[in-house]
């Protein structure tokens, strides 16, 4: 994939804000209505476009390979939200799922352009903007100092660890939820 594709798809990935700006801005109920609707047409477009019914070049364009035949990272970013919103708190969910859809492209970008130093097939620098980035994050989320660090530590390390066993759409908010969970109720 080129360059121009990646810096498209990374961008395509910011869109993934919708979820935790609507939760934002209304309820649980109003959030989960909108993320089902999301995610059933999404199982069904995936579907249609794994099954060969349907062709649209440009998702084609800027899929990774390894998506052609299978379910895309925007299916597990709207099965991981979903499941953020039915298990976690407001305040909790809507700030994993900004980790998410901010921290996540704005590393693999940074990555990109400047990443020098590998690490585990990514940059140190595209590490470190997840890192900071998730950080600033939960710090807007009122999360205090030791918890936003312990949780953007939590998420960058999912973030690091994720791409051998599963897809970081589902591992990052849901470990991330649940790191915040277990840290506000020490």
């Amino acid at each position: 994939m080129s360059k121009d594709m990646v810096m498209l798809r990374k961008l395509f990935h910011f869109s993934g804000i919708v979820m935790p700006i609507i939760y934002l801005l209304t309820d649980k109920t109003v959030a989960l209505m909108v993320a089902a609707g999301i995610f059933t047409a999404d199982i069904v477009l995936e579907t249609l476009r794994i099954k060969g019914f349907m062709r649209v070049a440009f998702i084609e364009k800027n899929m990774k390979k390894r998506e052609s035949n299978r379910l895309s990272g925007s299916f597990f970013y709207v099965l991981s939200g979903l499941i953020t919103i039915i298990l976690f708190g407001k305040n909790i969910a809507i700030s994993s799922l900004f980790v998410l859809s901010v921290a996540d492209p704005l590393s693999s970008l940074v990555g990109n352009k400047f990443g020098r130093v590998r690490f585990l097939g990514k940059s140190l620098e595209g590490t470190m903007t997840f890192f900071v980035v998730a950080f600033l994050i939960l710090r807007f989320f009122s999360f205090s100092i030791p918890i936003a660090g312990a949780g953007a530590a939590i998420a960058s390390l999912t973030e690091l660890f994720s791409s051998g066993f599963v897809d970081d759409n589902l591992s990052i908010p849901l470990i991330t939820a649940l790191a915040l969970s277990l840290l506000t109720s020490l």
